[in-house]
């Protein structure tokens, strides 16, 4: 990206930013049908009317039952013409964004570094001398006057370059502020109660990835990670004046909590097994078999959730101070 600029100069960085926005607009379209369909707002109304009404005796944490339910209940509604379901469809979309935000990101890194490279020979006094007025003191005249007056432009630009790139991500975000305050947008207010369903959904996905990596057959479509999901995440809960509902349902907690549980559960079935090999059909060995891969499952799930809530953290101080 970085040469891409040296190359083109940085008149690229407008154009590819325009097309950016037209993207972002038509996925924000699509976002905006799939939340309007009654078959995904009458549940999601559901999930608001059960939190608030049981907030306090779930200690302000959302189940993670509930949002299993949300997710099962949106892969019912079947699948796409791909073979996805709705759900996978809609977290996809919100990758989709998310990779597109990051793209932003690498092209102001690059803009600033390229910026800082041409800056680095040049002393901060020089952005508070104008040499036109200087020439015009001197009383030049003619093309050397021309000159001076391209060389102060060329300055002023290249300052100017660096306060650009710098405020790209701000630019994004104030564009689409508010966008869930509209008279005909009100069904995005529930986008928050689907982030635990997707976040499910997104490490089902992610797991399946990882799973065609060390499969001894074709490794094809498999990955070790998609970042571009809690940063799309973090984005559509910034414009959408969300982000402190969603912290409100404390969602990550509820999941930890969870697998805590699991994993309680699984050595305490350990020590069951131990104690009751005698009447047991199985043998101690293959029940301890099962025990250590049921706790294997459960660690790697959290490893990966808490990955996701590392990188959600991550994501959403990028838009914090706008």
């Amino acid at each position: 990206m970085l040469y891409s600029i040296k190359t083109h100069g940085i008149g690229v960085m407008g154009t590819v930013i325009n097309t950016f926005y037209k993207f972002l607009v038509k996925k924000l379209n699509i976002f905006n049908e799939f939340l309007y369909d009654e078959f995904i707002h009458n549940p999601l109304m559901q999930e608001q009317r059960f939190y608030k009404k049981n907030k306090q005796k779930l200690n302000n944490h959302y189940p993670y039952e509930r949002a299993e339910n949300v997710a099962r209940q949106i892969k019912r509604l079947g699948n796409t013409k791909s073979g996805m379901s709705y759900l996978d469809k809609f977290r996809q979309l919100i990758t989709h964004i998310g990779n597109a935000l990051g793209y932003v990101r690498m092209i102001k890194s690059a803009s600033l570094k390229d910026n800082s490279n041409l800056r680095k020979y040049l002393p901060q006094l020089i952005n508070s001398v104008k040499f036109e007025e200087v020439a015009e003191e001197l009383g030049i005249e003619g093309e050397c006057m021309e000159a001076m007056k391209v060389f102060d432009m060329c300055i002023k630009n290249l300052f100017k370059q660096a306060d650009d790139a710098g405020d790209y991500l701000r630019m994004i975000v104030k564009n689409f502020d508010g966008i869930a305050s509209q008279e005909n947008t009100k069904h995005l207010k529930l986008f928050y109660l689907t982030v635990p369903a997707l976040c499910i959904s997104y490490i089902e996905h992610l797991q399946k990835g990882q799973e065609k990596i060390t499969s001894k057959n074709k490794n094809v479509d498999g990955f070790i990670s998609d970042d571009g999901f809690p940063l799309g995440v973090a984005y559509m809960l910034k414009i959408l004046g969300q982000t402190e509902k969603f912290s409100g349902l404390n969602w990550f907690e509820s999941m930890f909590k969870k697998l805590q549980q699991d994993m309680d559960g699984a050595e305490e079935r350990e020590k069951k097994y131990a104690e009751e090999v005698n009447n047991m059909n199985m043998t101690y060995e293959d029940q301890k078999l099962d025990s250590e891969m049921s706790k294997r499952r459960i660690k790697n799930l959290n490893r990966e959730y808490e990955m996701l809530h590392f990188c959600f953290s991550a994501s959403s101080i990028l838009f914090k101070e706008i």
